[in-house]
C-alpha cells in the first residue's frame, strides 16, 4: 500500500481523529442504550401479574380490560396474555368477556385524560359484578416505553399498581407494526373524539379521487370503518343497511328534504383514496346531514402498497373480474365530465337509494330525481362495458315531466335488477326546460363525448336542436353476491 505524505496524509488523519472523538465512526450504526431497569415487554407482562395476583384475595370475580396502546395488535397481546396468567392461577373467577366492552368504553376516558378516578371505575366495575378490575396503558418515552398497569379493588376503592420501562425487543416491534385495521380504528376514534354525545351515523360513499367512483378498497374501507364505529359504543350508533337506504332515498347529496328527528341519521362518513406512488393516501370525514352539512372531524392515513397487494385490493374498479386501465377510467371519466351538473341553469340532482352505491347481484336498483324548476329529464346509463343507452322514458307510458321542488322516483312502474357483468356503471341525468322529441335512444352506442353529445341532444317542437339546461350524474357499482 502506498504511504500518504504531505497534506493529504495530515488532513485524513486529523478527520480520522476528529471521527473518532466525536463519538460513532462514520459508517457505524448506533446502538441504542436502555436503561438498566429496563425490561422486555413479555417479563413485564409476567412480572406484573405476578405481582399484582399476589395482593389480591383468593376467589374475587376479576376483570381485565382496556389496555391503551399505540396499536391494536399491541393491546390485544397484553389484555390476552394478562388473562391466561391471572385464569391460570386458578384464583380467580374471571368476568364474562361480553361485559368487558361495556366497562372498556367507560375506562377509556380516564385514560385519554392521563387521569385515573378510583372512585368512578369502582362504579362502573360494580354495575357488571366484579371486584376487582385490571387496566392500564403503554406510552412511548424517548426509545422506550413506559408500562403501567392498575389493579383497583371495587370494596376498597383503591389501586395497586405496577410501573415498567420496557425496551424494544423482536416481538414489541412487531406488535408496534401499525396494520391497516389499526390506523382506520385510529381515524374512527378521532371523529369519535370530535363529538360529545351519542350520534347516530351512516357509512356512505368511499370513493375514488375526486370521482364518486368505488371499488374493492370502497368496500373493505367502508366495512371495517362500520365495524369500528360499532366499537365506539358510547358516541356512535351505526345505522342499519336499510336505514341507510332510506336515508339516502330521503335526500339530496347531503342536504336531507325532512327535518331531523331524534331518531334521524345525524352524521355521515364520507371519503376518498388516491393513488400516492405504489401507496394509497385515504381521507375520511364525519359530515353533519343538516341542511350547513359540516364536517364534524377528519383524518388521513396511507395503505402501503405491500398491505394492498396482500389484501388483494384494488383502486380502480373491476370489470369481468379485472382491474380496469387507468386509461380506460380516465376515458369514461372524460366522456361523463360534461353531465356532472357544472354549468346547471337551476339545481338538479340525481341520487341511488344506496348509500354507497354499491348493489350485489339479485339487488334492486332505483334513483331519486331533484329539479327546482319545472322541466322534462331522459336518463341515459352506461354499462359495465361502456355502451350507452336511454333507460327513461322508453314507453309512452312514461311521465319525464317533474314540477320544481319536487323529487321523483325512478323507475315508477318497473324495476332495474343488477346482475353480471360485474363492475362500475353511470347513470347521466339531463334536463330540458320544454317539451322534446327523442332521438334514437343510442342503445348500444360505445360511450365517447361525441355518441353521448348526439345522444343528449334533442330534437324541440319546432324543430330546432337544443342542449341540456341542466344535467346530473352518479355511479354505482354491481358486485357478486358475497
Amino acid at each position: 500500500m502506498k504511504k500518504l505524505t504531505g497534506i493529504t496524509g495530515l488532513l485524513l488523519a486529523v478527520f480520522m481523529l476528529f471521527s473518532c472523538a466525536s463519538g460513532t465512526p462514520q459508517g457505524a450504526v448506533q446502538v441504542p442504550v436502555y436503561s438498566e431497569n429496563s425490561i422486555t415487554l413479555d417479563a413485564a407482562i409476567s412480572e406484573a401479574a405476578s405481582y399484582l395476583s399476589g395482593r389480591l384475595p383468593d376467589s374475587v370475580k376479576l376483570a381485565i380490560v382496556s389496555f391503551e396502546a399505540e396499536t391494536g395488535g399491541l393491546s390485544d397481546y397484553v389484555f390476552g396474555e394478562l388473562w391466561n396468567r391471572f385464569e391460570g392461577t386458578g384464583k380467580f373467577v374471571m368476568v364474562d368477556r361480553r361485559n368487558l366492552d361495556r366497562i372498556d368504553d367507560e375506562i377509556k376516558y380516564q385514560l385519554e385524560s392521563g387521569k385515573v378516578d378510583d372512585a368512578l371505575a369502582v362504579s362502573i366495575t360494580r354495575q357488571y359484578g366484579a371486584d376487582v378490575i385490571v387496566y392500564g396503558q403503554m406510552k412511548a418515552m424517548g426509545s422506550e416505553y413506559r408500562m403501567v398497569l392498575y389493579a383497583t379493588d371495587v370494596e376498597k376503592a383503591a389501586s395497586s399498581q405496577r410501573v415498567f420501562t420496557v425496551r424494544p425487543d423482536e416481538r414489541l416491534s412487531a406488535l408496534l407494526t401499525i396494520s391497516l385495521d389499526d390506523q382506520i380504528e385510529r381515524a374512527v376514534a378521532e371523529m369519535a373524539r370530535s363529538v360529545n354525545q351519542k350520534t347516530t351515523i351512516a357509512v356512505g360513499r368511499i370513493s375514488y379521487a375526486d370521482t364518486q367512483t368505488v371499488s374493492g378498497l370502497s368496500a373493505y374501507l367502508k366495512n371495517s370503518i362500520s365495524a369500528s364505529a360499532q366499537k365506539q359504543r358510547s358516541k356512535f350508533q351505526v345505522a342499519s343497511d336499510n336505514e341507510s337506504a332510506d336515508f339516502a332515498v330521503a335526500s339530496r347529496g347531503l342536504t336531507v328534504e325532512t327535518p331531523v328527528t331524534d331518531n334521524s341519521i345525524q352524521a355521515v362518513v364520507l371519503g376518498n383514496f388516491s393513488p400516492l406512488d405504489r401507496d394509497a393516501e385515504v381521507s375520511v370525514r364525519l359530515v353533519s346531514t343538516g341542511t350547513n352539512k359540516v364536517v364534524l372531524a377528519s383524518s388521513q392515513f396511507i395503505i402501503p402498497a405491500a398491505e394492498l397487494e396482500r389484501r388483494k385490493l384494488s383502486l380502480l374498479p373491476q370489470k369481468d373480474q379485472a382491474v380496469i386501465s387507468k386509461a380506460e377510467f380516465e376515458a369514461k371519466q372524460k366522456a361523463i365530465d360534461p353531465y356532472a351538473g357544472k354549468n346547471n341553469k337551476w339545481a338538479f340532482t340525481v341520487s341511488p337509494d344506496k348509500l354507497d352505491g354499491a348493489y350485489y347481484n339479485g339487488e334492486y336498483m332505483s334513483m331519486r330525481i331533484y329539479s327546482a324548476r319545472d322541466c322534462y329529464f331522459r336518463v341515459v346509463q352506461i354499462d359495465v362495458n361502456g355502451m350507452a343507452q336511454v333507460i327513461y322514458p322508453t314507453a309512452a307510458k312514461d311521465n319525464n315531466f317533474i314540477r320544481g321542488g319536487e323529487t321523483r322516483r325512478i323507475p315508477d312502474n318497473t324495476r332495474y335488477r343488477m346482475g353480471p357483468p360485474f363492475g362500475e356503471e353511470y347513470i347521466l341525468v339531463a334536463a330540458y326546460d320544454r317539451p322534446f322529441t327523442a332521438q334514437s335512444s343510442g342503445q348500444g352506442d360505445p360511450l365517447s363525448i361525441d355518441s353521448l353529445s348526439r345522444g343528449m341532444v334533442v330534437e324541440a317542437d319546432n324543430h330546432a336542436a337544443i342542449s341540456p339546461s341542466a344535467t346530473a350524474k352518479f355511479s354505482y357499482t354491481i358486485l357478486p353476491n358475497l
